[in-house]
């Protein structure tokens, strides 16, 4: 049973999707990055603490950026497929893949087995050889709920820099009527 046309109308809208997402996140100006390695090189930041966490920021940065150039590789590859009309069927095995499959993760290119065989070496190593072997699957809403969690880190330091702002403007108010 191969894809219908609708089906593939709706995946290829997806992958586009999914595409456009990843390329808006990942467009960060790299002189912003530069500026960033530069003031953490020269020491320019005196305090070692905020140093230490930019350092953290980035490394956190670059892993999410090299999950999303990785999947942007992977979301490539599944429109080049598409192209070629061979888009929904196993690289390894040659079986269709199914609908539902290629719906949860739309630039898979093998079977659900054929995966759990390619990974299979992986079951040995050591656990960061494993990581390398892990479902992208898991790893899109591992990447996701990071964000997510900075996204409400980022709110929660926001808000509580607010906060203290204006808990020291109620004790300057006070200070001064008295």
């Amino acid at each position: 049973m191969s894809l219908t046309n609708d089906q593939f109308k709706f995946l290829k809208k997806e992958l586009e999707s999914m595409k456009a997402s990843i390329e808006n996140r990942t467009s960060t100006p790299e002189g912003e990055m530069s500026e960033i390695r530069g003031d953490i090189a020269r020491g320019v930041d005196n305090h070692l603490a905020e140093t230490a966490s930019e350092y953290e920021d980035r490394v956190k940065s670059q892993t999410i950026n090299e999950a999303d150039e990785q999947r942007l590789s992977e979301i490539n590859e599944a429109l080049e497929r598409m192209e070629e009309g061979t888009y929904g069927i196993c690289v390894d095995t040659g079986k269709e893949i199914p609908y539902e499959r290629l719906e949860a993760l739309p630039y898979a290119k093998r079977t659900t087995e054929a995966q759990e065989q390619a990974e299979e070496p992986f079951a040995d190593s050591s656990e960061e050889d494993r990581a390398v072997g892990l479902h992208h699957a898991q790893l899109d809403r591992d990447t996701e709920t990071t964000r997510e969690l900075e996204r409400e880190q980022d709110a929660d330091q926001h808000s509580g820099e607010a906060d203290a702002d204006h808990h020291y403007d109620d004790k300057t108010d006070e200070q001064s009527n008295q």
